[in-house]
C-alpha cells in the first residue's frame, strides 16, 4: 500500500502521516514515511524530537552543481543509508532539505 498526501501550507499533513504511519506499523505494517517538504518536520511529527531529526541524513545529494539520488543502491540498502528509526518502528526517510535561503 502506498498512501501520499499533498495540499495547501499547514492544514496538518504531517499530521496527518505521522498518525497514520505509527497506526499502521502498530498494526504490524512494514511503514517507511517518506518526508518530501522543502522545510521537513515530519520526523518530529512522528516523535523522533527535534535534535532526532536534524540528524536524519537527505536522500537527495545537494553538495555538487548538480542535485541527485543515489543511483546503484536496492531498496534495502536506501533504507539502511538512510532510513532513520522512529518510534512504533516506523522508518523516516528525508527526501531533502534546504540547506540555504533560495537552494530549496
Amino acid at each position: 500500500m502506498r498512501i501520499g498526501l499533498s495540499g495547501k501550507g499547514g492544514v496538518g499533513k504531517s499530521t496527518i502521516a505521522a498518525v497514520l504511519s505509527r497506526a499502521l506499523a502498530r498494526q504490524g505494517h512494514s511503514v517507511v514515511a517518506v518526508d518530501c517538504d522543502s522545510d521537513p518536520n515530519l520526523g518530529v511529527s512522528i516523535g523522533v524530537g527535534e535534535p532526532g531529526a536534524d540528524h536524519i541524513r537527505s536522500l537527495l545529494d545537494q553538495s555538487g552543481p548538480r542535485r541527485h539520488v543515489p543511483a546503484d543502491l536496492t531498496p534495502a540498502e536506501l533504507l539502511d543509508g538512510y532510513g532513520y528509526p522512529g518510534p512504533d518502528n516506523v522508518t523516516l526517510v528525508l527526501a531533502a532539505r534546504s540547506e540555504r535561503a533560495g537552494s530549496g
